[in-house]
């Protein structure tokens, strides 16, 4: 939905003197200041300071190829001097002031990127929905009257981007929380394979789960700080070269994860489709019998809950009151789940992460397509009716969910005409095939582009 420059493109302005980057951050910090959900802490003063320093870089000859360009990261990243609460109020007194930055983050200040700020986002990062009862509500960017929904986890993170305010952001992706808010805002991102990006410094949910990622207004940009992330480092930008959609084989499984759409869901994903096949990608519609397992294993076998519930359980002892009430529910679901139970449940993911390989493999097909979220962005009074509540966060969930129970990697990419519900199309494929499905998406989004 976002019209603003790439980080590419950012970049090169800064480089050629087109605007200074004390001028980029003032103008992006005014931005910032006309909402109040979007951050949950800003340091006008200090970015400013550091964006005086790189326009002296620059001057001097010195400043990195990527100074400058503002990132904003959802608060469970660790920064050094801030403390990490991961939009709870629980730990206001209990969580220390950080020493370093978290591995992902020290990456992107190597490169002189400038953190913008903490962004909102699900208390604990335990929802799909980007509801927080701690901090004024979010809301997806489409709605001019705040009537929907932004997403979660990472929900400001994702507005951040969508609003202008800085080119791409940190977020987090345990079940959807890259994907869901991206869609509903019309951005790009990108849920990393479970163990490329370094979680040291990264505030937890689920161990076997977790995953850092990048949220941006393109692909190219979701490359770029992947890159970073991963710790590289280089004197010129890195670039991504797009396959060729006309060799492409794309699987359009039949199945749980094109059903029940919503219909502008529905005629947005077609017509992506279409554009796709019309410009020579072979489209395979064919059932993978796995993707529906991964489905009913996240619905009815969830291995996050009991993790989630080991790594708060003494915090909801002895402060359950300060948590926000669905999430403290959701947190206590893992109460019940014996470690055998757990064993058994680790071990049918595993059997899952193979049957998604083998069943892929079989088709001979270079990456997955489907709707990222099956709705479009749900109404905010919706949410506020307890019975509708737990459904609502569930539908949210329930494509993005496949990927991380077959331990893969998924990119979201808006799919839908100017002016309509933003809807996202999610390229997915096997764990480790990160490089491949961004050169994948690139291609993708060069078809249905919308922008």
């Amino acid at each position: 939905m976002t019209h603003q420059a790439n980080i590419r493109r950012l970049a090169a302005k800064l480089r050629a003197g087109d605007i200074s980057c004390e001028q980029l951050i003032t103008e992006r910090l005014e931005l910032a200041h006309e909402t109040d959900s979007v951050f949950i802490a800003l340091d006008d003063k200090n970015l400013l300071a550091q964006a005086r320093k790189v326009d002296q870089q620059r001057a001097a000859g010195t400043a990195k190829p990527l100074a400058g360009v503002p990132i904003s990261l959802k608060d469970l990243f660790n920064v050094k001097g801030q403390k990490t609460l991961a939009a709870s109020v629980v730990l206001a007194d209990k969580a220390p002031v950080e020493t370093e930055d978290a591995e992902v983050v020290a990456s992107l200040r190597k490169a002189g990127m400038l953190c913008f700020g903490r962004t909102n986002m699900s208390e604990f990062a335990f929802s799909g929905m980007g509801l927080n009862d701690h901090f004024p509500p979010l809301h997806s960017v489409w709605d001019q009257y705040g009537l929907r929904i932004a997403g979660g986890s990472s929900s400001g993170s994702a507005v951040s981007v969508a609003l202008g305010i800085v080119p791409g952001t940190l977020g987090s992706d345990t079940t959807g929380s890259c994907r869901i808010p991206a869609a509903f805002n019309g951005i790009v991102g990108m849920k990393p394979s479970h163990g490329r990006l370094s979680l040291k410094g990264v505030y937890p949910l689920s161990h076997s789960c977790d995953a850092p990622g990048p949220l941006a207004v393109d692909v190219d940009s979701c490359f770029l700080l992947d890159q970073l992330m991963q710790g590289k480092t280089f004197d010129e930008l890195p670039e991504l070269a797009p396959a060729n959609i006309q060799k492409l084989r794309l699987l359009v499984p039949k199945g749980l994860v094109i059903e029940a759409l919503d219909p502008e869901v529905e005629v947005a994903f077609k017509r992506a489709v279409d554009q796709l096949e019309t410009l020579g990608a072979e489209i395979i519609r064919a059932p993978l019998p796995a993707l529906d397992q991964c489905i009913d294993m996240f619905m009815n076998r969830n291995t996050v809950i009991y993790e989630a519930w080991e790594l708060h359980r003494e915090l909801i002892e002895s402060h359950g009151n300060e948590f926000g009430a669905y999430v403290r529910s959701r947190i206590e679901s893992g109460r019940s789940v014996s470690e055998e139970e757990q064993a058994a449940r680790y071990a049918e993911k595993a059997a899952l992460i193979e049957q998604v390989k083998q069943e892929l493999a079989e088709l001979e097909v270079d990456a997955m397509i489907y709707p990222t979220v099956p709705c479009i962005p749900p109404l905010v009074k919706d949410t506020q009716d307890p019975e509708k509540l737990g459904p609502i966060n569930l539908r949210c969930l329930r494509n993005t969910s496949t990927v991380n129970y077959f331990d893969g990697c998924a990119i979201t990419l808006p799919c839908h005409a100017e002016g309509e519900a933003p809807v996202g199309l999610m390229v997915s494929s096997v764990h480790g095939d990160d490089e491949r499905l961004l050169e994948i998406a690139a291609a993708i989004e060069e078809t249905i582009a919308t922008r």
